[in-house]
């Protein structure tokens, strides 16, 4: 069972981080059916966190690469957002280190679920325009 099914509405206009967008909404979804199958132990979950924390960095980074050749005007701004993301997560992840529970997995399941939505319909939206006008498809 899935949290997040992807639809073309949460295209940002560029396939890269589209295929980017699908790979973490998958792992989302994995994350998820721990918590549904009442699977939090570590040996379950920590590579999952893993796997999400790592896949979020590369996806935060070629976002950000992209910001530092074309200039995008509010890169600053944007990164500040991944940072903010990272540093819950961190958090969430801290809490479930200290007491793994399914409670945390659904917490995290949600913010997951509403952050990533949030932040692809309107964060990584504002740049379509600017980065397909630089080529970017």
């Amino acid at each position: 069972m899935a949290i997040i099914n992807w639809t073309e509405e949460y295209s940002v206009g560029v396939k890269e981080l589209d295929h980017q967008h699908q790979n973490l909404i998958a792992i989302i979804n994995r994350m998820y059916a721990l918590y549904k199958d009442n699977k939090f132990a570590k040996t379950e979950a920590e590579p999952l966190f893993k796997e999400l924390f790592d896949y979020a960095d590369y996806h935060f980074g070629t976002e950000e690469h992209y910001f530092q050749i074309y200039n995008y005007p509010t890169k600053d701004e944007h990164t500040d957002i991944h940072n903010q993301y990272r540093t819950k997560m961190q958090g969430f992840k801290d809490r479930y280190d200290a007491a793994p529970s399914p409670e945390i997995l659904f917490e995290i399941s949600n913010f997951l679920n509403e952050w990533w939505i949030w932040h692809i319909n309107n964060t990584d939206r504002e740049y379509t325009k600017y980065f397909n006008a630089n080529g970017l498809v």
